[in-house]
């Protein structure tokens, strides 16, 4: 199929999802030759991972690798406040954790949201750190402190994203850029 494009090979990459990695046709040794993306100078390979609008997607749709970074990228920031300021009271660094820290965790989250429980840990993690370094909930555990401090649990806020997207799409207040077909019946109301 021709498009009537040019692609600047500098700038362009591309990506192969697989969702059997155990497909046997992968391991044959014309399979290569499948994923590969031919231009007028050069043929590309797909890469593993790629990093998007400061999302870091790989092949196999796994969110490790990226909640990996953001994490470390909101623990250096956190590590930052803590030595810049010196008061631990909870106004000042909940105002602090929810405008530099925080917002590092969640950026895009209804696209990459995590499913395995180690990536969760990672993420909750930062928080529950954050947390017990706020005047008055050293000697609290994690839960007890997000109640103390009116907080959500990470996880919660995630799937609260998703579920307020997924309500804005079929009224129109956001895009549908993937194109997600809603049915209205009377006696079950909309679904996806």
């Amino acid at each position: 199929m021709n498009w009537h494009y040019t692609v600047h090979e500098d700038k362009f990459e591309y990506m192969a999802h697989l969702y059997n990695r155990n497909n046997l046709l992968e391991h044959l040794p014309f399979c290569s030759d499948i994923y590969q993306y031919s231009t007028n100078k050069d043929s590309l390979t797909p890469f593993d991972q790629l990093r998007d609008s400061g999302v870091t997607v790989c092949s196999d749709l796994n969110w490790t690798t990226h909640v990996k970074a953001i994490a470390d990228k909101a623990r250096q920031k956190a590590a930052w406040v803590f030595s810049v300021f010196h008061t631990r009271s909870s106004t000042t660094m909940l105002t602090l954790y929810k405008s530099l820290v925080r917002s590092l965790l969640e950026y895009c989250c209804p696209v990459w949201n995590p499913k395995k429980i180690s990536d969760i840990q990672e993420l909750e993690g930062v928080q529950r750190t954050f947390t017990s370094r706020i005047a008055g909930c050293q000697e609290l555990d994690y839960w007890e402190r997000l109640q103390k401090l009116s907080l959500m649990s990470l996880q919660r806020r995630r799937e609260r994203y998703i579920v307020l997207h997924m309500w804005k799409l079929p009224h129109g207040d956001v895009s549908n850029d993937i194109r997600i077909e809603f049915v209205e019946k009377p006696r079950t109301g909309i679904k996806a």
